[in-house]
């Protein structure tokens, strides 16, 4: 009895020794500061921005310039640059001359200091008359960067004068057949066939032609004028007394065979009479000459044999 007592005693002993001796895990340790703003400054101050120079942009409008007589046309130019102090644009003639342009001065960052881009805008306009010279001009830009270095860039545009044609047509006038028809179709062999259509020319206002009615190309005359500016046209005007061909080509057959010659009436109009052998192409076609350019037309007919 008294044996077990001292054990307990001596264990009860050796924990209070041990809990003396044993370090303070279980203490709270204080915690460090956060960083604050003004440290985040100071390192945003000590990684100072490095400027980037650069002209962004060039833009010119309009990029074509049509000018007439009596009127004026304006083109300009604006520039849009980063990190720069000053720009100077330019204008050079289609000769290559160029003028001193017209000089913008950003300034420098105050104090020498670059706290991130700079972004500027400069533009600069000119006028054009009908003395002004024709062709391409080059708008030069030069742009004196923050590190002191010099940049530039070009863009051009073109000038073009509205100028009037030659008050008479220089080339032959175009022509077409139109509503060519073969008739009937099909058509049993041997049976008659009507070819019939109508020759016209292309016909401009004040009773000038086009010399292309697919190319829009306007001579001017009379008291109504076609020129480039105005992309129409009166209409196709019939072309009367001109003589127009027939030809045939059968089926599987590579050749053509001339048939026949009929003479436009006064409106233009033609019919030709033929009989049909067999299934094939036919053709009218008109040769052109006196100032008229040529045209053809064909119609395919499916002949029966029974």
């Amino acid at each position: 009895m008294v044996k077990r007592v001292a054990t307990t005693l001596v264990a009860v002993a050796m924990g209070a020794t041990a809990l003396a001796t044993a370090p303070a895990y279980a203490a709270p340790v204080a915690p460090s500061p956060s960083p604050g703003t003004d440290s985040i400054h100071a390192d945003n101050a000590r990684k100072a921005y490095t400027p980037d120079p650069r002209i962004l942009s060039v833009d010119v409008d309009p990029n074509v310039v049509v000018v007439s007589r009596g009127r004026s046309a304006q083109v300009t130019a604006r520039v849009t640059t980063k990190d720069v102090q000053s720009v100077d644009i330019d204008l050079w003639s289609p000769r290559g001359h160029g003028g001193h342009g017209g000089d913008h001065w950003f300034g420098k960052r105050k104090n020498g200091r670059h706290d991130g881009p700079k972004f500027d805008h400069a533009s600069r306009s000119w006028s054009f008359d009908y003395n002004d010279r024709a062709g391409t001009y080059r708008v030069h830009v030069e742009a004196i960067g923050l590190d002191g270095k010099k940049y530039t860039a070009d863009r051009s545009f073109t000038v073009k004068r509205n100028e009037w044609h030659s008050p008479r047509p220089t080339g032959p006038k175009a022509t077409r057949i139109a509503g060519f028809d073969a008739t009937p179709n099909p058509v049993r062999k041997g049976r008659v066939l009507t070819l019939k259509g109508k020759l016209q020319v292309a016909q401009c206002w004040g009773d000038w032609y086009y010399d292309d009615w697919n190319d829009f190309s306007g001579r001017r005359g009379g008291d109504r004028y076609c020129s480039d500016s105005r992309n129409y046209w009166n209409d196709w005007r019939w072309l009367g007394s001109q003589d127009v061909k027939v030809y045939f080509q059968s089926s599987g057959s590579h050749r053509w065979q001339y048939v026949d010659t009929v003479e436009t009436e006064g409106d233009g109009d033609f019919a030709a009479k033929v009989r049909a052998w067999k299934s094939g192409t036919w053709a009218v076609r008109f040769d052109g000459g006196r100032g008229f350019k040529g045209s053809e037309a064909t119609d395919y007919v499916k002949v029966w044999r029974h």
